[in-house]
This record gives C-alpha cells, structure tokens and sequence, in this order.
C-alpha cells in the first residue's frame, strides 16, 4: 500500500464523514427546525413514540442527533422519561437507513452525476429551502464519491499480509466490538463506521465475519454523543441517555450469543443473515449482509426489549432511580378536582396559570433585544424552549376551560372564562410571532452576518423598548385586574409610531446607505410584528375591561 493510497482513503473519509454531516445539517433544515414541536407533539403513546424517533432519525441520519435533543426536552420538562423510551428505540432502527443506501455499490457510479448535479440546483436555487435541497443532492453525492475513494485505496490490502493478520483477529467478536467502539467513539456516527466497513467489504478486505463484530461495537459507542450532551442538563436528562446504552447493550448481548451459536458449520447470526440475503433479496452482495447484519441487530433487539421494557425500566430505576426535583413541566394550580370543588377556585388556578404563561413571554420580548445583539445563537435557543413551555401551558389552559364553560356558570363567571380563553389565545400567539417569526429573522441576521445601520438599530431598540414597556404595564394590569391601566394601555394604542419608523428606514434606503439596504426586510419584518404584538396587547388590555364590567 502505497503513501498516494494513504492519502486517497484520508481524503475519502474525511468526504464521506463531510457529506454526512451536512447532508445531515441541510435534511434537518428541509424540515425548517422543527423537530424539537414534532418530537413533543407525537410522542404520546410507544407506538407513535416509536415512529416518531424512526422517522426523525431517518431524516436527519444520526441517532445520536435525536437523542441529545430527547435528552434536552426531558431536561426541559417538555418531554417525560417514559415517553423517552419508544423515541430511543424507534432512533435505533432509524440510524441503519444510511448504510442500507450506500450498500447500493452501483450509486458511487453516480456521485460524480449528484455532485455535479447538486452544484448546478444550488446556484440556481432562489430560496433558502431549494438551497438546502440542492445541498443535500451534492453532500449525498460527497457521501458515495468518498466511499468509492474509500474503496479504491483499500483494494491494495486484500494481498498485505499484517493487514491480514489484524482482520483475521477482529473475527473474534470481543476484540472487533472493542475496535468499532473505539473508533465509534472517535468520529460519533454508528452509521459512518458502518458505511466504512461496507466501503471495506467493496474493495475485498473485510468478511461479514469480521464487519459484524466492528458494527456491534459502533451500535454503543454512538452512544458517547447522547452521554456527553446530558452532561449539562439535569438528572432526568441524564437518565434518558444512559437507558439509551442499556438498550444497545442488550442488543449486543444478545447478537454477541447468536455468534457464540455454531450452526451448519457457520455461527448462527451470520448464517441468518445470509441465508435472508439470498431467500428473501436474491441477492449474495456482501454490502446489502453487512448493511442487514446492522439492521437486525435493532429489529431483534426490540422484538426482546419491548415485551420486557417494564422490567428492564424498574430494574434501571434501581440503579438510576428518578429524583423528586425532575419533575415534567406542566400546570402548577390548575387541577380536574377543582371544577367539581368550585367554580370560583377554577378560575382563580386559572388566571395564575395565565400569569405563568405571562411571565415566559416577558422574558421572551426581553431576551429579543439579546438576540439581535449577540451572535450567539443559544439565546435564540433559549427562548424556542419558553416558547415550548408557553405551548404546553397553553394546551392545558385551553382543555381546562374548556371544560369548565361546560358547568352550570353565572353570567360573570361565563364572562370570565370566555375572556380567560381570549386572554390566553393572544398570549400564545404573541410567543408564536417572537419564537417563529421575530426568532427566524435573528437567526437570519446571524447566518448572514447582517448589520443594521446606527440609526436604524436605534429605532428599533426604541420600538422594542416601547413595546416591553407596554407588555409590562399589561402585565401588571392583568395581575391586579387594574381597569384604570387597562384603559390606557388600550387609549396609548392608537399612538402608533410605526410608520413614521418605517418612513424613515425607506429614506435611508433612498439615500442608498449599503446596510439599510442588506437588511431591508429584516427591518422593515421586525417593524410589523412589533406593531402585531403591540396590537395583542391592546386587545388583550380590553378583554381585561370586559372581565371588570
């Protein structure tokens, strides 16, 4: 093996592993970042707990990816442990997709044509979606041009005798598990070592015997990045990376006896697995085995482990048993016994639960000025989780009152819980335009790297502070239940300053000031949902009038 075949299998991977991670970053952003509100919204139930970790896994690829975000949501509250689970599991089927499709060995023919092809869409592209499809066709492409790299430097080694020797000891399961954990660890991608063997398996040389017991090895050692992203969160989180090794290691235990099993002069699993290849694929490909001995090793697993997952769970919670501060993050007052115990004290629990809801939305108009100001995207972040917590309040607000206008109600209390609904509605629609519309332009503003001019961020600092100043005045108004306040926030309203903003901003855009101009529609976006919010308020300030009348 030559030094020019050194530099072809480095250059290979470091392609292969390139392409998948940002075939992985541009798939999630197809998706337009909202895989933390699917996995909350269809986890609910093992079966749709299951499909959903299998389908957000096959589209982001990385098992690991979906992990540390079930990991942050449990830590968040916004997720149970137990809901967990079945978003583990479902995970671990859905990361053998990728090694499935580069067992196709006639698509590195065509890396070169998705390369290519990726490029052209890409420059053509005029939206930030076509962009990020046309970056997924050519980081697809990277991925199969590195494996045939890959493979092509190997094909030397099928005739080097140390290489030989160190191959034939991998066949003993125990040494070959430990080598793809290792290496798994290293480069965090159960999918990549797989890809990698079969890369190896194309050029002749490695076995199905040797390739299983590296893939065993990877399957735990994928665990690393879950582990390590749950270092800073709290307990629950914690927990919720930890069963995820569990689960592999039961399904290695459990492959690793298959191997132990001699049958019909092979061992067990491997005989199974070709045998399936041949009967049910009519294919003898050693890829599509190696690919397949990586996706029964899950499918076996889970056909064990959900029978036995009450088991397996107490057993767990003996060793990591759950604390009393970690509780999921949900109502605090509002309780079902309270509509049958009074009518008065409903609504009470009710408004408190608003103000919890009112509080998060302060903090998420405070926390806008951060975002615009820093680059750091983990104030964005923060503030996508408020809004998470807002939603679920939100859902439990809505159900409660929904059930109590069903009770026999006086004329004020009616009044008061059809505002309350009102009240609540436009709360959660101010959280939606600062998390999904007013968030989505801070984002862009980073991304792109854009400027406002001096005066223009002047402006908008001073909207902004009007309108937190508003939100407070609200604040206190629905606190108090202050009719007096209320009045002038809903008579303050139609002192709009808004246009006169805009006008001003479309001047400097007529005198041609080059950062006006790069960030005209951020500007020009943050002035109307300022003017959104402050018409919410107002709105929300005569509900509070109509409660008093």
């Amino acid at each position: 093996m030559t030094i020019w075949n050194l530099f072809t299998l480095f250059g290979g991977l470091a392609i292969f592993l390139f392409g998948m991670m940002e075939m992985n970053k541009h798939l999630t952003a197809i998706a337009s970042g909202k895989m933390k509100s699917i996995m909350m919204t269809l986890t609910r139930g093992k079966v749709r707990g299951y499909l959903t970790g299998l389908g957000i896994t096959a589209i982001n690829q990385s098992s690991s990816a979906t992990t540390v975000l079930e990991a942050a949501l449990v830590g968040a509250g916004l997720m149970t442990f137990q809901q967990s689970l079945a978003v583990t599991l479902g995970a671990e089927l859905g990361s053998t997709l990728l090694p499935q499709l580069v067992a196709f060995p006639s698509i590195t023919k065509f890396a070169t044509l998705l390369v290519a092809l990726g490029f052209i869409v890409s420059l053509v592209a005029k939206t930030k979606r076509n962009r990020h499809i046309a970056m997924t066709i050519f980081t697809f492409g990277l991925l199969f041009l590195g494996m045939d790299m890959m493979s092509s430097s190997l094909k030397p080694l099928r005739t080097y005798e140390p290489f030989i020797l160190l191959m034939k000891n991998v066949e003993t399961p125990i040494l070959g598990i430990l080598l793809g954990l290792v290496f798994t660890m290293i480069i965090q991608s159960s999918g990549a070592t797989t890809g990698i063997t079969i890369a190896m398996a194309m050029a002749g040389t490695i076995s199905l015997e040797q390739a299983i017991p590296i893939n065993l090895g990877a399957a735990v050692g994928t665990c690393i990045t879950a582990v390590l992203g749950s270092l800073t969160l709290n307990w629950e989180a914690k927990r919720s990376a930890y069963i995820h090794v569990v689960f592999q290691m039961i399904g290695v235990v459990w492959v690793f006896i298959l191997l132990m099993i001699p049958y019909q002069g092979e061992r067990l699993y491997i005989w199974g697995i070709k045998w399936f290849c041949f009967k049910v694929l009519r294919t003898e490909s050693l890829a599509r085995q190696i690919a397949m001995a990586f996706t029964f090793m899950p499918v076996i697993n889970h056909f064990i482990v959900f029978p036995c997952l009450n088991i397996i769970v107490k057993v767990f919670n003996r060793i990591f048993p759950e604390r009393e501060e970690d509780k999921p993050f949900g109502a605090i007052y509002i309780k079902e016994k309270h509509i049958a115990q009074s009518v008065d004290l409903s609504l009470m629990m009710v408004k408190k639960e608003i103000m919890r809801v009112a509080e998060y939305i302060q903090v998420m108009l405070l926390e806008t000025k951060s975002a615009f100001r820093s680059k750091d995207t983990r104030v964005i972040d923060n503030i996508q989780e408020m809004d998470s917590k807002v939603d679920i309040l939100h859902q439990i607000i809505i159900s409660f009152l929904a059930k109590l206008s069903q009770e026999e109600l006086t004329e004020i209390e009616s009044r008061k819980c059809m505002n309350y609904m009102y009240i609540q509605n436009e709360l959660e629609s101010i959280g939606d335009i600062v998390d999904k519309n007013i968030m989505i332009l801070a984002s862009k503003k980073i991304d792109q790297n854009l400027k406002f001019s001096e005066e223009g961020f002047f402006e908008l600092e001073k909207l902004l502070r009007k309108l937190n100043k508003n939100y407070k005045k609200l604040f206190n108004a629905l606190l108090n239940d202050d009719k007096v306040l209320a009045k002038k926030i809903s008579k303050n309203y139609k002192n709009k300053e808004e246009e006169k903003y805009k006008k001003l901003h479309i001047k400097r855009l007529h005198k041609g000031l080059e950062e006006s101009l790069a960030t005209s529609s951020v500007h020009l976006d943050l002035i109307s949902y300022f003017s959104r919010i402050n018409g919410q308020i107002a709105y929300i300030a005569d509900r509070i009038l109509w409660i008093k009348e």
